[in-house]
C-alpha cells in the first residue's frame, strides 16, 4: 500500500492497475471542509483501494478515520465528532450508467477524466456531518426540558379575552364602508 496520494489521476485507471493508499491529512488542507468546523487542528487517517470487481467493474473501496470539532446546534458550543466511514464507489460518466449499478456500489459521477482522490476523503468527512450536529442531551449546555415544560403565550394558552384574529380585520371594513351592515 502505498502512502504518497497523487494530487491527480485516472480513477478507472488506477483502478485496473489495483493501486492502494493509506495517509493522513491535516483537516487545513481540506479546504471544503474546514467552514464546517470550529478548529482546524486534527487529521484524518484514510485508506484508498482501487481494484476491479468480479465482474471487471471499476472499484474504489474506502475507509477515513478521524475526530472533527464542529458547532453543537442546540447550546452552539463545540463538540467532537467522530468519523469511521467505510464506502465502495464505482466511477460513472452517467446517469444511465450509474441507475445499473448494483446496490451496494454509490457511483462516482465523473466530469472529467481525471480526479483529485484526496476529494474522495474530504467527501467522506463532509457527509459524515449531521445537517444539525447535536451533543446528545445529558452533554449538552442546554436543558431541553426547560423549554418543553415552558409555558405558552397568554393568547396561545385560551385566554377569555383575547381579540378574534379577523376582528381588526372586520373593523377596518366597516370603517372604510365595504363592510356588511351591523
Amino acid at each position: 500500500m502505498l502512502s504518497q496520494l497523487p494530487e491527480q489521476a485516472d480513477p478507472r485507471r488506477l483502478c485496473e492497475q489495483g493501486k492502494g493508499y493509506q495517509g493522513r491529512v491535516a483537516f487545513r488542507d481540506l479546504a471544503r471542509l474546514v467552514p464546517l468546523l470550529t478548529s482546524d487542528e486534527g487529521e484524518a487517517a484514510f485508506t484508498l483501494r482501487f481494484d476491479q470487481d468480479e465482474q471487471g467493474r471499476a472499484r474504489i473501496r474506502g475507509e477515513v478515520r478521524a475526530e472533527l470539532r464542529v458547532r453543537c446546534q442546540r447550546c452552539m458550543q463545540p463538540m467532537p465528532l467522530a468519523v469511521d466511514a467505510v464506502f465502495m464507489l464505482t466511477p460513472v460518466s452517467g446517469l444511465r450508467e450509474a441507475e445499473q449499478l448494483p446496490g451496494e456500489y454509490e457511483p462516482l459521477m465523473l466530469e472529467e477524466r481525471l480526479l483529485r482522490p484526496l476529494d474522495l476523503v474530504e467527501d467522506e468527512l463532509i457527509l459524515a456531518i449531521p445537517p444539525a450536529p447535536r451533543h446528545p442531551e445529558a452533554a449538552c449546555e442546554v436543558d431541553m426540558r426547560r423549554y418543553a415544560r415552558a409555558e405558552a403565550p397568554e393568547a396561545a394558552a385560551g385566554s377569555g379575552d383575547a381579540e378574534h384574529p379577523f376582528a381588526a380585520l372586520r373593523r377596518l371594513k366597516r370603517d372604510t364602508g365595504n363592510g356588511e351592515p351591523e
